[in-house]
């Protein structure tokens, strides 16, 4: 986990000095409490495609939802205790974790249809952007049944919730010439695009499941959702005064899939 936290501070500008520092520090704090406890901990990477979900494209149209996606990948540091008798901290696990996740977007929908010759359709249509992320956070992870240690069952489902707080990058491009002139751009981004970095909090919530391989090894397969407490992650954020379909922050949805190696 340390290996992975490094090459994604060194080849990735996003995750500052301050998100590395933070997170070392969670991860030296649970450390020093798994030495007050029964516990055991364990170290995994999970990785899979990420549905961004912003200002591009028709709200609720199935083409936009899944070809504005990318990929995320993240190595994650687990605690969990151990009592002595049946307690329901044991349904529990702590789960630190940094990210990336990257997405390619274009505006889908009635909007953009090939027979729509509008100058605004045309205008949509010639719209493209990018958005990246690098973030650390943790999670909560329930297993509402027998808890996916040494002696229980192999396959456990569990639920989580947890945030983040992290670092992105937002792009946003014409195919038409530079953006920002109405012959490029549509009223609704006159005033509501950048191309832009900063600061971003979110929530996210989890289903998923392990599958216990062998005593130290398990498989994971997880659905997430993430909340941003942002809507210009995506690079644009229409007037929400005019535009009122503009009602939520940016969100995406991920499917991933990892390993978990148990090495104590």
């Amino acid at each position: 986990f340390f290996i992975f936290v490094t090459i994604l501070a060194k080849y990735y500008t996003l995750m500052s000095k301050r998100l590395l520092f933070t997170l070392l520090i969670l991860l030296s704090y649970s450390y020093i409490n798994a030495q007050y406890y029964r516990s055991y901990q364990e170290v995994g990477i999970m990785a899979g495609p990420v549905f961004f979900q912003g200002d591009y494209g028709e709200r609720g149209d199935t083409e936009n939802f899944i070809k504005n996606n990318g990929y995320t990948i993240g190595g994650f540091y687990y605690l969990s205790f151990i009592e002595n008798y049946r307690n329901l901290r044991e349904n529990f696990k702590i789960r630190l974790e940094a990210s990336f996740m990257k997405s390619e977007l274009e505006h889908y929908g009635k909007y953009v249809a090939p027979e729509k010759t509008s100058v605004m359709a045309q205008q949509l249509r010639a719209m493209s952007g990018s958005t990246q992320t690098a973030s650390i956070g943790f999670q909560i992870e329930f297993y509402p049944f027998k808890l996916d240690d040494y002696t229980r069952a192999d396959f456990s489902p569990y639920i989580s919730f947890g945030g983040h707080f992290g670092s992105y990058v937002s792009e946003v491009n014409s195919s038409l010439g530079p953006l920002g002139t109405p012959l490029t751009t549509p009223d609704k981004y006159l005033d509501g695009f950048k191309n832009d970095s900063g600061t971003v909090g979110s929530l996210t919530g989890s289903i998923g499941a392990r599958y216990k391989l062998s005593p130290y090894h398990a498989l994971v397969a997880d659905i997430r959702t993430q909340y941003y407490f942002s809507d210009w992650v995506d690079g644009l954020n229409p007037n929400k005064s005019i535009y009122k379909e503009n009602k939520a922050n940016d969100y995406s949805f991920a499917l991933t899939f990892g390993y978990v190696y148990y090495f104590n």
